[in-house]
């Protein structure tokens, strides 16, 4: 009898024990997942944090692909790309001075997104002006005064047109003898000069591109008159009338030409002829 009531008493607290169990599963569960919840939250707010702090970064230039010893550095191959200071190389070529690498010959095999350094050119900082001379192209320089350094602002990257006078009083004329020059160099400066604050510079000659034709055709016109260049809208395209201007279009005394019809052949005029008739005498006389 005693055996029979321990083990009713047994099954009767059997199922508050599972329940009891049950909830404290629950409640462990929960408390898991929280936990879980929050450990996440505080992880993404710890990068975001990370991500949001300020770092220096600077600009580097990068080949857009795999270049070889040898080549030429065109814009076209270049990116910029960038990266935290303190990862920075400083002998990188970075985005203030990569034109002084366009045109130069790298001197090291370099891989495509590796940051160039000036040790991969062969001129480093100081290069050759030849590189910069397109291929089919030559490099001319032209004596300028100060009105044809248009006062001292021209600089390289500038488009010009050059005319010629020649010539001397009435027979005088001016004519455009090249249109839409590039300067790549106004004396020994080859780059634009950004932190000239408008002041002027003096330079007594311009280096521009030119055919092999049209250097020639410069060569001569310094012989056999004087150049002056006009400094025109790096986008303006438009052409220049190749006429030429004489000095009596421009005091406009040139009078237009009057054509001459031949006169109409006079008729030669008819002469009375005095009919025969008797002559009178009178009085005696």
């Amino acid at each position: 009898m005693i055996d029979q009531h321990s083990r009713g008493a047994r099954a009767k607290g059997r199922p508050g024990k599972q329940i009891l169990m049950f909830v404290l599963s629950l409640a462990l569960g929960a408390g898991g997942v929280y936990y879980s919840r929050q450990y996440i939250e505080d992880q993404v707010s710890y990068y975001k944090g990370q991500l949001d702090k300020t770092e220096p970064m600077v600009e580097v230039v990068v080949p857009n692909r795999a270049m070889v010893r040898g080549e030429v550095l065109l814009s076209s191959d270049l990116s910029v790309r960038q990266i935290p200071e303190k990862y920075a190389d400083s002998n990188a070529v970075n985005g203030n001075n990569y034109e002084v690498a366009i045109g130069q010959r790298i001197d090291f095999d370099i891989d495509e997104g590796r940051p160039l350094l000036w040790a991969h050119l062969e001129g480093g900082l100081t290069p050759t002006f030849s590189g910069k001379v397109e291929d089919g192209l030559r490099a001319m320089t032209v004596r300028v005064d100060e009105i044809n350094s248009i006062s001292g602002f021209l600089q390289p990257k500038d488009k010009v047109d050059l005319f010629l006078s020649f010539g001397t009083g009435p027979g005088q004329q001016i004519l455009p003898l090249i249109q839409r020059l590039n300067v790549i160099a106004t004396g020994v400066q080859t780059l634009v000069d950004k932190s000239s604050g408008g002041s002027t510079r003096n330079f007594s000659t311009i280096t521009v591109h030119v055919s092999p034709e049209d250097g020639q055709r410069i060569t001569l016109a310094q012989q056999v008159g004087k150049l002056t260049a006009m400094l025109r809208n790096p986008d303006d395209e438009s052409p220049v009338d190749e006429s030429p201007m004489t000095v009596s279009q421009l005091l406009n005394q040139e009078k237009p030409a009057v054509k001459t019809t031949p006169k109409a052949a006079s008729k030669p005029r008819a002469v009375a002829q005095k009919k025969p008739g008797i002559e009178f005498i009178i009085g005696g006389r």
